[in-house]
């Protein structure tokens, strides 16, 4: 067949290109702040902005990386890529000496999941958080040199999130001083383990522990799966990569499968920093139940500011192709006809289409707040473990859980909706936000199913709830709203204070609204766990409570968004903050209307909440509102600015119609070019298929 003419016998015309250019840049002259300064505030500082943007174009600059065919890879041919690319980006991390932070940036420049990204995301850190000291000076140094590469063994294909009912187990055998490390029933197979199906030479495995019959628990065991002469399992184990993921998600990662047939590892390969099993098998429990949290809060700590850089990304390229695509002659408050008549109305001038997308922005900036506070609480537990101090480990584990749940929630839903509001052409591949989304829609499951996980901050509160009753001092800090409850009769006369809209604006006012909301959500849980127990004739069980936790978890996630975002702008202000932090008072204006935009809308989305018990009045409901809209009006100039300072370059946003120059239908055109169907003027099937159907019934002639 001859080779298509088509991409050299027609070019788009110029002066869609050139308005598409030209929108984009008047948008930018309306923007009322610093952009670079804001950048500066998201990112802490110039230095990391520049870091940032050094190790972005380190990898975009590398030929492995490049994204063009991504589109048409099979999961074989991903597969495959991945492992490339895996190797690729352990080269340049030893070759420029890059630190952990460094390395999470290239995997976010990268923009995919990878075979290798649990070697550092959970095997080392498993190891250097329940590691004893010699484990780790055994273990890390060829981990960090990438002679072993390792992954993280825990669901199977029966179990997942119920770690003491998992099948796999591990024996010991006294005699041998071994573990025996047995998957005892079909279901016991290890499952979903990102780098096991291809890439990785070791795990650590989740199983429990038995000694002399007797169960101790899931505990973590190193264990080698592959030669590292020939990369072939071990005998007594079975591996093999599990399939394609859902929307073509993950694709590059090899997600595996394990098979283990009383397979023996020595003693010494089981994590003995907290437990400890003996030559004679004498075990030692660990001085707290769960020490071993601490890699699970890294994940979900991890996760949020992940959801940050996500929902950034989903907003920019919905912005700045919303306001390049022009739709209809319909009149808005901010129509542009007086520089250009005749033209039709930029889509994002609709209100309804503002209303959809300015909130988002703002919950990527509480996203980015969430997500630096959230992690550094996570390096302030780790010293104290080391130290032994398990104080704070309830409390940040339940955070981690919390904000786990809810972020990763807002993150897949905003996603989607970015893609929604950019219509038709936003249904294509080439928008960047398909792969977006199915990178984010598995964060909903992996690291605790964000329905089952919501538990875990509904659990913390109870306790908290007896502990304010019992000892009000002792209450952890963002629990403190609990001990509004205590006087009953009291709380529940207590109304909002809003007076006139206006009053809306006052973060005491917000945060009071949140914490009024979290307290009452939290003692009804809590009675209605004491009535169902009181009640022998038709007890409850606790999965009778599951919507309940589910909706105090959320609301308690959301008053710390509110709250940690607030505090961040006040900082920004503060002489005293390190000047990473700060932010000039044209940024600091703009903050402080997405602030209130973020608590507002978070309120008027989930408004039965605050006015079932009567807490507002619908009076204050309308005034909401008005509240939230002009909010969102009032940020239709600086969206453009507020999403440029995410700082995202082109390379890493792939997408057609969200690229800096805004030069989207050209772009779009460009890129349907490089389908490989178009290589052809008749395409591969014509003559099995097409050419038999016409012809079934005689010649027509046109």
């Amino acid at each position: 067949m001859a080779e298509s003419q088509l991409s050299s016998t027609y070019e788009p015309k110029a002066v869609a290109d050139s308005q598409n250019k030209r929108d984009l840049a008047h948008a930018r002259t309306k923007v009322s702040f610093n952009v670079k300064d804001m950048t500066n505030y998201i990112h802490g500082g110039s230095d990391n902005v520049e870091q940032r943007r050094y190790i972005i174009d380190l990898i975009a600059k590398d030929p492995v990386f490049n994204k063009d065919d991504w589109g048409w890879l099979s999961h074989t041919e991903a597969v495959k890529r991945g492992i490339a690319m895996s190797t690729r980006l352990a080269e340049i991390k030893m070759e420029y000496d890059l630190n952990d932070l460094d390395f999470a940036t290239m995997m976010e420049a990268i923009d995919d999941t990878l075979p290798i990204v649990l070697h550092n995301g959970a095997f080392i850190p498993v190891i250097n958080s329940q590691g004893s000291d010699e484990q780790i000076e055994k273990w890390i140094p060829p981990a960090e040199k990438f002679q072993i590469i390792g992954c993280y063994a825990q669901t199977e294909l029966g179990h997942g999130s119920n770690l003491s009912r998992l099948e796999t187990t591990a024996t010991f055998i006294r005699e041998t001083d071994e573990w025996e490390i047995n998957s005892t029933t079909f279901t016991a197979s290890k499952w979903w383990i990102g780098g096991l199906g291809a890439l990785c030479t070791h795990a650590v495995v989740q199983a429990r522990l038995f000694i002399d019959g007797k169960d101790y628990g899931a505990h973590v065991f190193v264990v080698p799966l592959r030669s590292l002469d020939d990369h072939k399992p071990f005998p007594g184990i079975v591996i093999g990569d599990i399939g394609p993921k859902a929307y073509n998600g993950f694709n590059k990662m090899d997600n595996g499968f394990a098979r283990f047939d009383k397979y023996r590892i020595p003693r010494e390969n089981m994590l003995m920093r907290f437990s400890k099993v003996s030559r004679d098998g004498v075990f030692t429990k660990p001085p707290h139940a769960k020490l071993s949290y601490g890699s699970m809060v890294l994940l979900r700590s991890v996760l949020i500011k992940q959801m940050a850089l996500y929902l950034s990304r989903a907003t920019t390229v919905a912005t700045r192709y919303l306001t390049v695509r022009r739709q209809f002659n319909n009149p808005t408050s901010r129509n542009d006809t007086d520089l250009n008549p005749g033209l039709e109305t930029q889509v994002i001038n609709y209100p309804m289409v503002q209303n959809r997308l300015f909130p988002m922005i703002a919950q990527s900036y509480a996203l980015f707040a969430a997500g630096s506070v959230m992690m550094n609480m996570y390096i302030n537990l780790m010293t104290s473990l080391s130290s032994g101090n398990v104080s704070a480990l309830a409390e940040v584990h339940a955070m981690s859980s919390a904000l786990k749940s809810y972020c990763t929630t807002i993150g897949a839903a905003g996603t989607e909706e970015s893609r929604k509001l950019m219509g038709g052409h936003g249904f294509s591949y080439f928008t960047g936000l398909a792969h977006l989304f199915a990178s984010i829609v598995p964060s909903n499951t992996y690291e605790g199913d964000n329905y089952v996980l919501t538990q875990q901050m509904a659990r913390y509160l109870l306790k908290e709830i007896k502990t304010a009753r019992a000892n009000p001092d002792k209450v952890t800090p963002f629990s403190k709203y609990l001990l509004l409850g205590l006087n009953r009769s009291a709380f529940e006369r207590t109304t909002c204070a809003v007076a006139q809209p206006d009053d809306w604006l006052k973060p005491e006012i917000q945060l009071a609204a949140y914490e009024h909301r979290c307290a009452r959500l939290a003692f009804e849980l809590s009675d209605a766990v004491d009535a169902g127990d009181a009640d022998h004739e038709n007890p409850k069980t606790w999965s009778d409570h599951n919507i309940e936790c589910y909706r105090v978890s959320h609301a308690h996630a959301q008053y710390i968004m509110v709250l940690w975002f607030i505090q961040a702008i006040r900082d920004a202000q503060d002489p005293e903050t390190d000047d990473e932090r700060r932010a000039e008072p044209a940024t600091v204006k703009v903050l402080e209307r997405l602030s209130h935009l973020h608590a507002l809308h978070t309120i008027q989305t989930n408004l039965a909440d605050f006015v079932e018990d009567g807490y507002f009045s619908p009076a204050q409901c309308q005034s909401l509102r008005a509240q939230v809209k002009n909010l969102v009006a009032s940020l239709a100039d600086d969206a453009i600015g507020l999403v440029d300072a995410f700082d995202h370059p082109d390379f890493l946003l792939n997408s057609a119609l969200g690229a800096s120059d805004g030069d989207a239908y050209k772009r779009l055109w460009d890129r349907a070019q490089t389908e490989p169907l178009n290589r052809k003027q008749v395409c591969d099937g014509y003559e099995e298929y097409i050419r038999p159907l016409l012809k079934k019934h005689g010649e027509f002639k046109l």
